[in-house]
């Protein structure tokens, strides 16, 4: 394996045709931050124009998409005694690193839904509300055995962030989506169930498994696999509306 890049946010690595990318602790000083997250962005292009790499995984170690680190993020930025039952959205303190967490986590988004390579995602321990979201623009869901989604965004009276509610009403009935972003958290089993994720892994097997699962798939033909991933995401062109959509509602 080769390694690319690495810092105290996230590794890149290369394994034959495969770019890696772990997201470490520290993810949400690491989505507000515009230069890091511009940079993962040009590496996430750069993929699209490298004739050796056919798949992007990404995944996340298993302390960093926590309710805690959500927790953390979110009470450092709002208003004290914004977490009530009033009926209007929650007021913060700094704006702009909410916004911008909001619209860096989007950028990456758009950028990954954009590449014709292969992506699969790793889901590792418990994923919150914006990057359960983020998970779903990935072509393949793998999650650990123990894997949970935290609705958390219900706690603090905020929207579902991340593309949450674009990508589930794609893939489910409209009743089951709104129900999904309404609830305190779902568990492993009930998102298979639901064909969000597509397969269960064991804990102690999480990464080597999305590596032998994704050298399967890099064995189909290029042009084929690439023009098979385009016309079933010609649905994803309305996801830069949807984004517009979630600007202009919150005043971006």
């Amino acid at each position: 394996m080769k390694e690319i890049a690495s810092n105290e946010f996230y590794n890149i690595d290369i394994q034959e045709e495969l770019a890696i990318l772990t997201i470490k602790k520290k993810v949400f000083d690491f989505i507000t931050d515009v230069n890091l997250s511009n940079t993962l962005i040009d590496f996430i292009r750069q993929i699209d124009y490298n004739n050796e790499i056919k798949a992007l995984i990404f995944l996340n170690a298993r302390d960093s998409f926590t309710d805690e680190n959500y927790d953390r993020f979110i009470r450092e930025i709002i208003q004290k005694d914004e977490v009530s039952d009033k009926g209007t959205s929650p007021k913060f303190t700094n704006k702009n690193t909410r916004f911008r967490e909001i619209n860096m986590l989007n950028s990456i988004i758009k950028t990954i839904a954009g590449l014709q390579k292969l992506v699969i995602c790793g889901l590792n321990g418990t994923v919150v509300t914006p990057f359960f979201g983020a998970s779903l623009v990935a072509d393949f869901r793998y999650a650990s055995a123990d894997a949970e989604f935290s609705m958390i965004h219900n706690k603090y009276g905020l929207h579902p962030s991340g593309g949450l509610p674009f990508f589930l009403s794609s893939y489910l009935h409209h009743s089951k989506a709104l129900e999904i972003q309404m609830c305190d958290r779902i568990d492993v089993n009930t998102a298979y169930d639901l064909g969000l994720i597509t397969k269960i892994v064991e804990v102690d097997q999480f990464e080597d498994h999305l590596i032998k699962e994704a050298k399967e798939f890099t064995g189909i033909k290029y042009g084929s696999l690439r023009d098979t991933k385009r016309l079933t995401n010609f649905y994803r062109q309305s996801l830069n509306k949807y984004f517009d959509f979630e600007a202009e509602m919150l005043n971006l």
